[in-house]
């Protein structure tokens, strides 16, 4: 079972330690645990999918609350989940289809769409 509130943490970990640079000059998450724990849901079936969905769309609101002290933006943090992604054959498509169906599920559209699945997932409001 998905525990959704560990989702959040590492969502919160992710975004607030931000980027380090490594020995190269690159930028890389300071969140290595984050980067294990996205690789750990990617490789847990449609839970660790939906876990997955969920930290992407925690970590995109959170970028936009100007509360949150972080050096990660929205092209750094997408950068990163897609080199996740990329590391697990079929998982950017299993994410996509499992999206798109509770999207049509609760009748998401528009600009809100990711926060409105994003809800949907934490409410509780629909069986996966």
């Amino acid at each position: 079972m998905l525990d959704l509130s560990e989702v959040r943490r590492f969502a919160e970990l992710f975004v607030r330690m931000g980027l380090v640079k490594n020995e190269d000059g690159d930028y890389v998450p300071a969140c290595t645990e984050c980067i294990g724990y996205l690789d750990g849901l990617l490789s847990d079936g449609r839970d660790g999918i939906v876990g997955f969905i969920v930290f992407m769309c925690l970590v995109r609101g959170l970028l936009n609350d100007t509360s949150i002290d972080t050096n990660m933006d929205i092209n750094y943090a997408e950068m990163t989940l897609k080199h996740v992604l990329d590391r697990h054959e079929g998982a950017a498509e299993a994410i996509n289809t499992l999206y798109e169906e509770i999207a049509e599920k609760i009748g998401a559209e528009g600009p809100n769409r990711a926060r409105k699945v994003c809800e949907a997932v934490l409410n509780g409001d629909l069986i996966i």
